[in-house]
């Protein structure tokens, strides 16, 4: 009976020791996962905030003026989307360095300057810092990427030497290059120099479809804008059998009966030749006033700027102004107390705290879209 009594308890003590080895073994699971729960959620929290972000390049001004970034920090501003506060995530007020592309319009009606634009694209680079990066792109009816990103000036150079004149302008194609294969993987600060006249004339995108792109990109937008509509006028009205004539393209057609229609100009779409010389002037000239139009509001909405070049010898001023502001831009993100993905446009604005100076930035974005 004692034999029987002892091997019981045997039992019992094995059994409640497997039953101790269990538990102890789903505590160590347990304490594992929950170990590894906040690991996924910091994960998921790194998705939310590469989408949610919100990056702000924004230029201060004094009242005289001159950009200023010294001294000033974050409690020296206010950030407001859709007239809320929204609390400053993030603040950098450094002289970083910047990703730059250099878009260079070597259509016809500049194609007598191109020596002009190569030598002041040459002298910008003095501008530059050690670890700024720049691309150069041209475009004629033609895109083509000369460099990629890099900050060997001897590579620039290079590129900037096989600038080569063209017809015809894929302006917009030329854009959507630049943000979607050169600029779109890209952090930290980066902006577009564009030196043309804007008048888009060639390729697949338009107006319409480049806007919504840039408004959801983080890329400032610096135009040098060109005279060239005295040029182009006198070459559109020349007479079709002059072999130095220019033409519209039938998608320069399109956009100014879109824009500008009115009774029988849906006839000039069968072709430049069929359209009388005065008419010709007057679509030049409405053609150049939407380009003007649309550059401005790629700049505003981008947060960069126009400046109008009456002659090529304004570039080199012009250029110093750009790298001026870019390499004393203040960066300044927050996350949006407003958390939902539904694709519309987002007012923002910045003021500064301290008296007498003034901040310039993009004044919205467009949320992203789930």
């Amino acid at each position: 009976m004692l034999r029987v009594k002892t091997f019981q308890a045997n039992i019992f003590l094995i059994f409640g020791a497997l039953i101790f080895g269990l538990l102890i073994t789903s505590l160590s699971i347990f304490a594992q996962e929950k170990k590894q729960d906040p690991n996924k959620d910091e994960q998921m929290a790194t998705i939310r905030v590469d989408t949610d972000l919100v990056t702000l390049e924004v230029a201060v001004t004094d009242r005289d003026g001159k950009r200023s970034s010294t001294g000033l920090r974050a409690e020296d501003f206010a950030v407001y989307e859709d007239g809320v506060r929204q609390k400053i995530a993030s603040f950098q007020a450094a002289e970083v360095p910047f990703n730059l592309v250099l878009l260079i319009d070597t259509s016809g009606s500049t194609r007598d300057d191109v020596g002009l634009m190569r030598r002041a694209a040459l002298r910008f680079l003095d501008e530059l810092r050690p670890k700024d990066r720049v691309a150069v792109i041209q475009f004629n009816k033609q895109i083509e990427l000369l460099k990629d990103l890099t900050s060997d000036h001897a590579k620039i150079e290079d590129a900037l030497s096989r600038l080569t004149p063209g017809t015809g302008t894929s302006f917009y194609d030329a854009l959507q290059l630049t943000i979607d294969e050169v600029l779109g993987k890209v952090e930290g600060r980066k902006a577009v120099i564009a030196l043309t006249d804007g008048v888009d004339s060639f390729g697949y995108q338009t107006y319409e479809q480049i806007l919504p792109m840039l408004e959801k990109d983080n890329t400032s937008l610096y135009f040098l804008e060109l005279d060239t509509e005295s040029l182009t006028e006198a070459g559109m009205t020349r007479d079709c059998t002059d072999e130095n004539r220019f033409e519209f393209s039938h998608k320069q057609l399109v956009k100014y009966f879109q824009d500008y229609g009115r009774a029988g100009s849906a006839s000039y779409l069968g072709g430049h030749c069929t359209i009388p010389s005065g008419d010709r002037a007057e679509i030049n000239h409405r053609l150049y006033e939407s380009a003007r139009r649309e550059v401005r509001e790629m700049a505003n909405k981008t947060g960069g700027r126009v400046y109008p070049v009456k002659q090529l010898q304004q570039l080199d001023s012009v250029y110093t102004q750009i790298a001026a502001e870019l390499h004393t831009l203040i960066s300044i993100a927050y996350y949006p107390s407003n958390e939902r993905h539904n694709g519309k446009w987002r007012s923002v604005k910045v003021d500064v705290k301290r008296p007498g100076f003034s901040a310039h930035t993009r004044p919205g974005y467009r949320a992203p879209l789930d």
